[in-house]
């Protein structure tokens, strides 16, 4: 039969539920606080996102909920391997400070101090006097002692951040109780501090991206003016005041010329003398890609138009607000052509698969190496979309009709590769210029760039001579070739010049073969060493 409960074990039982219900009681107020606590953080830190804000409100939020004499927050410093104070308020401070120089205050190492242990193992110290604490680092320039001191880390995954320090100048000032508040405060506040310093990273590197493409426009605004492409003979100086009239104006050109003679130079100048210069310049080669690939190229794709095929801007839509140049427009097939008239017409158009009309702002800059009137004619270019592309036409002559300017470009082509290769010192002799002068240049501009360098890489002296100038078609390298300039119908004149010009290139290559050595040169021309004395004299007075 079981035992009847005496009046001493029914107290017992009651007081040990009444006790059970206190604590209970009491770990349901210590939740009810703690996310009252969490709530006022997160209302108080949410919408700061820059990361003294953010430092400040933290170190408030504690001196609001603890009441230290002192209060700080100092932040890891991962490349120097220390901790940067950068937030503080102290008893006779009527706001926190935020600390911007770090070498207005004294910082420690990690693993120095109290403060560096907690930043080095991440775990919190709390010491109830400082005169028994070795970790304890005093600072000779306080205004206020410290007896009792408290930190704890704030954790960012595995990641020490930052440490918050609390103190009073009283010892034994901190209890359990604090130390769970000030826990909560550290883990409700690290992501919102870490969040605002990478914040304010991406911020800087936004302003430094923004100052360097600034930077780079400029460079590309003064590279492509008028006034830094290289040419002084008329007919190219006529080219290039046309450049400037037409550059403010906002209509379609066409560019045309051989290929070689700086079409795309010409366009991006276009573009960066322009209103437009902050907008994209977008390039587009219509010979490079077939017509099927072209069309999605130029206008874009929608998703879904064939199996695996992303949606994708086109060419048109990435130049909006800026300039596109079609290079090679009379490549372009004739379906591609009709496709681009809206778009020359209405500025509008459609992706590849899509119904989505989308409105444009560009200007169309083309180029091309063909006689579009005879393309016309022959049914393989559009009248139509002709006369759209031709509101103005800038004709480039060919480097053999503008001779007076390859000096110039051949000593800007020499600068750059010479720096390019780093080949040192090197120059032309009159007889390279000469011989450059003379050359027919099928290629033009992008031929004698290509000349130039490939003389820059395979000369082995400080001065090229002809024999360094090697020209396409040439049948052999030790082959003398002599060029008639065009247009002179001068009999004597010119044949004098030839003559002269050919004696000179061969005394020169005689004594490259003769390494200097002007006797065995004259041996090797069959003629007298006093006679080649006098030629080299002859050709050094001119």
């Amino acid at each position: 039969m079981k035992k009847s409960l005496n009046a001493e074990d029914l107290v017992r039982e009651r007081n040990a539920c009444r006790k059970t219900l206190s604590d209970i009681n009491t770990k349901y107020i210590e939740k009810i606080e703690e996310l009252s606590l969490i709530r006022r953080i997160g209302d108080a830190l949410k919408d700061i996102t820059d990361f003294s804000s953010v430092c400040k409100s933290i170190v408030a939020i504690i001196q609001q909920e603890l009441d230290p004499d002192n209060c700080s927050l100092m932040i890891v410093n991962e490349e120097m391997g220390s901790l940067v104070l950068k937030a503080a308020k102290g008893p006779y401070d009527k706001e926190t400070k935020f600390i911007d120089n770090a070498s207005e205050t004294p910082g420690f190492r990690i693993g120095e101090s109290v403060a560096g242990h907690v930043a080095r193992y991440g775990k919190s110290i709390l010491v109830q006097d400082v005169l028994c604490e070795e970790r304890f680092l005093s600072n000779n320039n306080s205004t206020v002692e410290i007896r009792s001191l408290m930190s704890i880390p704030l954790i960012v995954g595995e990641r020490v951040i930052a440490v918050l320090n609390l103190s009073h100048s009283i010892p034994d000032s901190f209890n359990a109780d604090k130390e769970r508040i000030l826990s909560i405060i550290a883990n409700s506040s690290a992501a919102a501090l870490e969040n605002t310093r990478l914040y304010e990273k991406l911020r800087e590197a936004k302003d430094r991206l923004a100052m360097e493409n600034a930077n780079l426009k400029k460079e590309l605004i003064e590279k492509f003016s008028p006034a830094r492409i290289i040419g002084l003979s008329k007919n190219f100086t006529d080219v290039l005041k046309k450049v400037e009239k037409v550059a403010g104006v906002e209509v379609n050109v066409l560019i045309t010329g051989e290929s070689g003679t700086g079409k795309e130079l010409i366009a991006r100048t276009l573009h960066y003398s322009s209103q437009r210069s902050d907008g994209p310049f977008v390039t587009v080669n219509c010979a490079a890609l077939p017509d099927t690939l072209l069309e999605s190229e130029l206008f874009g794709i929608e998703k879904g138009v064939a199996t695996g095929v992303e949606k994708r801007a086109g060419k048109f839509e990435l130049a909006n607000g800026g300039t596109i140049f079609l290079d090679e427009i009379g490549d372009m097939a004739i379906t591609t052509q009709a496709k681009i008239l809206r778009i020359l017409q209405e500025r509008e158009f459609q992706r590849v698969g899509g119904s989505k009309t989308i409105k444009l702002d560009v200007r169309v800059v083309s180029a091309t190496n063909k006689k579009l009137e005879e393309e016309i004619k022959k049914a393989t270019f559009r009248e139509d979309i002709y006369y759209r592309l031709k509101v103005v036409e800038i004709k480039l002559p060919p480097l053999r009709q503008r001779r007076e300017d390859i000096p110039l470009l051949s000593n800007y082509f020499l600068k750059i590769y010479r720096k390019k290769h780093d080949a040192g010192e090197k120059w032309f002799s009159r007889d390279a210029l000469d011989f450059l002068i003379d050359a027919p240049w099928k290629g033009n501009v992008r031929e004698l760039e290509n000349i130039v360098e490939q003389a820059v890489i395979l000369s082995t002296g400080e001065i090229i001579g002809p024999d360094d100038l090697s020209m396409a078609g040439d049948e052999a390298a030790s082959e003398l070739k002599v060029f008639i300039p065009e247009n002179s119908l001068n009999y004597k004149k010119t044949m004098k010049e030839v003559s002269e010009k050919t004696e000179n290139r061969l005394i020169q290559r005689a004594l490259k073969e003769a390494k200097n050595n002007k006797s065995k040169a004259a041996r090797l021309l069959g003629i007298g060493r006093r006679t080649l004395l006098y030629k080299l004299e002859k050709i050094d007075s001119k």
